[in-house]
């Protein structure tokens, strides 16, 4: 049975980065791709009771997937896609049920997002029972020179 690697993105935008080193991880482990979007379903800070600004997010998520899916496929991995919209700590327990099991969960979101311990997923990555990384960029000492420079 081929592993599974979950990479998990909790807005409509796709890091490249995390795309980047998911598709390494599963060429070392011999594993299954799923890029698995997460979005709060929150109409009240909207302005309106509306459905409409979700549905819109959904559809801008599902573009961003389409856009990023063929780097995967033209790494010759095997990939599923799937968009969630509801409470984010519910929906991730409730996909990870109907899918099964999950070697790692590489998380999309910016590093400095893991460091808050009021986000839903640092709040119970503790009782996954699998880990959770999130991959970034390291900036060489010339990069931080460089870009000090600009300022």
């Amino acid at each position: 049975m081929i592993s599974q690697i979950m990479v998990l993105f909790d807005s409509a935008s796709i890091r490249r980065e995390s795309l980047r080193y998911s598709i390494e991880l599963a060429k070392r482990m011999n594993s299954n791709l799923t890029l698995l979007v997460i979005l709060p379903f929150d109409v009240g800070t909207t302005g309106s009771n509306s459905i409409e600004p979700m549905i819109k997010l959904g559809l801008q998520a599902k573009e961003s997937l389409k856009k990023n899916i063929e780097i995967i496929k033209n790494a010759d991995l095997s990939v599923e896609t799937a968009i969630r919209i509801g409470n984010p700590r519910s929906e991730l327990v409730k996909y990870i049920a109907e899918a099964g099991r999950f070697e790692t969960i590489v998380w999309g979101a910016r590093p400095e997002l893991m460091k808050r311990k009021d986000h839903w997923l640092v709040r119970m990555k503790d009782a996954l029972e699998c880990p959770v990384v999130t991959p970034f960029i390291k900036h060489s000492a010339n990069t931080k020179c460089a870009r000090e420079q600009r300022r």
